[in-house]
């Protein structure tokens, strides 16, 4: 994982999917340290945000909120960690790895935030199928 513990988790999840995913497992995971999750701290807080739909243009200002909510709680985006929920990154059941998704990381580190992890809950029937060359392995 990282050498310092964030503070702060931050979850892109894919607008389209969080209208039929709740973001359970990855919460779930959150809290059970699991996964791509390991090693933070009992300390570490957690938000979700979506990518506010294709092409990811409404990233944006949700991302200069962020910014200025951290710096008014004396926070640094250093303090933070993105991950890429794996509806976002991955083949999965809910769809295919996000045609945009290396845009919006471009965006991510345009905005000051470089600590960037692909992937929140890793299914065991989506890794079974990536392990078979079904499902495209992470990016």
């Amino acid at each position: 994982m990282l050498d310092d513990k964030p503070e702060l988790a931050v979850i892109i999840q894919c607008e389209d999917v969080v209208k039929r995913c709740s973001g359970f497992l990855c919460m779930r995971d959150f809290y059970d340290k699991a996964g791509k999750f390991e090693g933070y701290s009992d300390e570490t807080r957690y938000m979700t945000i979506t990518c506010g739909g294709c092409c990811g243009n409404l990233l944006t200002p949700k991302l200069e909120n962020l910014g200025m909510r951290l710096r008014k709680e004396n926070m640094s985006k250093d303090d933070v960690v993105i991950h890429f929920a794996s509806c976002v990154c991955s083949d999965n059941a809910h769809r295919q790895p996000c045609p945009f998704m290396n845009r919006m990381k471009a965006l991510l580190i345009r905005k000051g935030f470089k600590n960037i992890v692909l992937g929140t809950h890793i299914s065991q029937k989506a890794q079974a199928k990536r392990d078979a060359g079904i499902y495209r392995q992470w990016e």
